[in-house]
């Protein structure tokens, strides 16, 4: 039963990451200078992100359940030693969402406000973004001490160091390179492709550069994801893995093909969170007194059940939900453009 939960939120961290990432991602390429061809970038990303932009945080959520019901324990300390990110990530979340609305569905379409609204929805996709990875960086550096004293040994040292800046980093760059990707294919004018084939190539290296400063970070601190992470064939096999895509995903872009570009993207990405996995598995956390395991955080046998029969049902509902919203705003390449030359400002 536990291996099955331990599927569904592995299977919901992937999928926010490879889906939801890549809209976080467009907010921060709108960051970047581009001059006059901003407004035609803006009409892409609401094309992009405005059918399916709210589904993806279906997965965020449905990881926050999971752990609720079938791991107290982990859920607690995560929300308790680690609640000023997680406050950071949902002020974030909820400023990047009210932005995106408002710059789509406002009534009133004037420049000024335009612009209001997407230097928010940039500047807080790049704020979620770097607390979503400092998060993840924060689970395993062994500093979420359940018998602290002191607010600052509970509550912010959990949290600091160099190996969650190093991973909120690393997070940022994955979301722009899976936007720059993936954007490549939402557009036909060439100008504008081969901006978003340019910043892939930047953001993929920096990528790599950011993976390698992890690492750096880790072995700085004796991080125990080190260890972990050297002594697990797999995680390293997943890491070599992505980077040898590194050169298949470019020759890909140069001959046009999106839809394997983007597969081939989201195999990239999908490797380094499966090396992730493979380190730390079956621990969710790590704590001074030793890792916590969701094995031992687990909830009664009949909680555990109650909550797989509903995630089984779940399933069967939101997966052909999910083609269907694909089918109708993706593959049958309708698209919000009518609305979206309205949001460019003009």
């Amino acid at each position: 039963m536990i291996e099955i939960l331990l599927f569904f939120i592995a299977a919901s961290i992937l999928l926010y990451v490879v889906l939801g990432g890549a809209d976080y991602g467009a907010g921060i390429l709108e960051l970047l200078p581009l001059s006059q061809r901003q407004a035609k970038q803006r009409s892409v990303v609401n094309d992009a992100m405005g059918p399916v932009w709210e589904a993806n945080h279906m997965w965020l959520i449905l990881i926050v359940v999971i752990l609720f019901m079938g791991f107290p324990p982990i859920f607690t300390m995560v929300m308790v030693h680690l609640h000023i990110p997680v406050v950071a990530l949902l002020v974030g979340i909820v400023a990047r969402g009210t932005a995106f609305t408002f710059r789509h569905y406002d009534a009133v379409h004037d420049v000024k406000s335009q612009r209001v609204y997407s230097l928010i929805f940039s500047l807080s996709s790049l704020w979620t973004t770097f607390w979503l990875g400092v998060l993840a960086g924060s689970l395993w550096q062994g500093r979420i001490d359940p018998e602290a004293q002191d607010f600052i040994g509970a509550y912010v040292a959990p949290w600091s160091g160099l190996v969650p800046v190093a991973m909120g980093c690393f997070t940022i760059c994955i979301c722009a390179f899976l936007a720059a990707v993936y954007l490549v294919g939402e557009t036909k004018d060439p100008e504008l492709k081969k901006y978003f084939w340019k910043r892939g190539f930047v953001f993929n290296v920096a990528l790599i550069c950011s993976g390698g400063l992890v690492f750096a970070a880790a072995y700085w601190e004796q991080s125990a994801f080190l260890t972990a992470f050297l002594q697990h064939p797999l995680s390293i096999a997943c890491v070599v893995f992505a980077t040898l895509l590194f050169f298949l995903l470019w020759q890909l872009l140069r001959r046009n093909q999106p839809l394997l570009v983007r597969l081939t993207a989201a195999a990239q990405v999908s490797l380094i969170i499966m090396g992730w996995f493979f380190a730390i598995a079956p621990a969710a956390l790590m704590t001074p007194q030793g890792p916590v395991t969701f094995y031992q955080a687990a909830a009664p046998e009949a909680t555990l059940r109650q909550l797989t029969y509903a995630l089984c049902i779940g399933s069967a509902l939101i997966f052909p939900s999910l083609f269907y919203l694909m089918k109708v705003f993706k593959l049958s390449g309708k698209s919000l453009q009518g609305d979206s030359t309205k949001n460019d400002g003009k």
